[in-house]
């Protein structure tokens, strides 16, 4: 049976016993056990859905081609594979099947080339069509999403898409390339479980992240994956974050008084899982208290389906406030500073879209502070630059503010880390 290591590290291992809440982090790392993970791997439905564009014209498309080509020959001959392209249209180019027919498949991908324009929910809508197509029990069903554009007049048919594709079990990887495609789009995209965005810098790194993606899916450790964390009475649990392998804010369920739930989704073999807990303390005397208690479920692909199940208990200790120094654990302060950076530069951008230009200017520069703070200089460097750039024309560069979105979230030149 597959196993798994879970370490709880509170930025705070003793607490002054004051009559007042108090605010505690709790860092979560999840990690498959060494030697515990050798299980048949499951068979993966993969569709590419490819932006082809005028503006892919060139290297952009060419190494997309290369890319779609490399993904082939690391399917299995059991294993399906799908590609559709859209532009002002959609297009089947290699309809749903199994992947050994690679000859014929790389000829069909051989014959794409970019015109028009970027319409980008006919192209999803085909992607879904084709992977349901191919849905089997027990696999992993994704679809790689590529764009370098913006589309126009049809983002909310966009999200709808995705949604209905994510309820059915289909993950969503959207990839964006170059300046011009709207971040805040493919963000809403996959802003659930399964669903991850990345941002290409250059079309060299293509084939490193297309297959960076599909090696993943295929290592995956264990399904549906859920975290559940029952604090003591008054407690609140006030947001949860996922810090590694990239961070984002996790939806969170009160499913009874004082117990919460979310969700992980598919957990690849080699990602450490990292969770940042905001917990408010309620007044504890002093003493040792179970402060929280960590459920872990989920399922494993050599399993039949049962569950699999672990659970941990954060204690803490509380004494007199004279006792008690302020120092925060480093590791929980390391991810907390980034966290911070995070969520700054996003309130930000919304400063912006406000008409709040010296707001979001001042939120940039404590985010490029943190950063600095926390060895991130040349991020630091980029958010500063940008915060300068808002202040003198009231806009940041397309460029510079991918950048700050997808680097603060560790998903810049990490891509075959994460």
């Amino acid at each position: 049976m597959s196993r798994v290591d879970v370490r709880i590290t509170p930025s705070r291992s003793i607490l002054p016993a004051i009559q007042e809440p108090q605010v505690l982090y709790a860092l979560v790392e999840l990690s498959a056990q060494s030697g515990a993970t050798k299980m048949p791997r499951l068979p993966l439905n993969l569709c590419l859905v490819i932006d082809r564009s005028s503006s892919m014209r060139g290297e952009r498309l060419q190494q997309v081609k290369q890319a779609a080509m490399q993904i082939l020959d690391l399917l299995g001959d059991h294993e399906s594979f799908a590609l559709v392209t859209f532009n002002d249209r959609a297009e089947v180019v290699v309809s749903a099947q199994l992947a050994r027919a690679r000859a014929e498949i790389k000829r069909q991908i051989s014959t794409i080339e970019a015109a028009g324009g970027t319409e980008m929910a006919t192209g999803l809508a085909l992607g879904v069509q084709e992977l349901q197509r191919a849905m089997m029990p027990r696999a992993v069903h994704r679809l790689l999403l590529l764009t370098d554009g913006r589309t126009y007049g049809d983002e909310g048919r966009c999200v709808e898409i995705a949604r209905r594709a994510q309820s059915r079990g289909i993950g969503i990887t959207a990839l964006g390339i170059g300046s011009e495609w709207n971040e805040d789009l493919l963000e809403t995209i996959a802003a659930r479980e399964n669903s991850r965005t990345h941002y290409i810098t250059s079309a060299a790194e293509i084939t490193k992240i297309f297959t960076a993606e599909v090696e993943r899916m295929h290592n995956i450790f264990a399904q549906d994956v859920h975290v559940r964390a029952t604090l003591p009475p008054q407690s609140l649990l006030r947001s949860l974050d996922r810090v590694r392998p990239y961070i984002g804010p996790l939806p969170v369920i009160e499913e009874a008084d004082f117990v919460w739930t979310a969700a992980l989704g598919d957990w690849p073999e080699n990602d450490i899982q990292a969770l940042l807990m905001e917990l408010v303390v309620p007044p504890f005397p002093v003493g040792r208290h179970t402060l929280l208690r960590l459920g872990l479920r989920y399922r494993t692909p050599g399993s039949d389906g049962s569950i699999a199940s672990h659970e941990q208990t954060l204690t803490v200790i509380t004494r007199d406030p004279n006792e008690v120094s302020d120092e925060v654990d480093p590791t929980v302060k390391h991810w907390l500073e980034r966290l911070v950076a995070y969520r700054l530069q996003a309130s930000a951008w919304q400063a912006v879209e406000e008409g709040k230009l010296e707001e979001a200017t001042r939120r940039l520069q404590m985010a490029g502070t943190r950063l600095f703070e926390a060895g991130e200089v040349d991020l630091a460097r980029t958010v500063q630059e940008e915060a300068t750039r808002l202040l003198r024309s009231g806009q940041a560069s397309a460029e510079g503010r991918k950048r700050i979105k997808y680097g603060t979230r560790g998903l810049i030149g990490r891509e075959g880390q994460s």
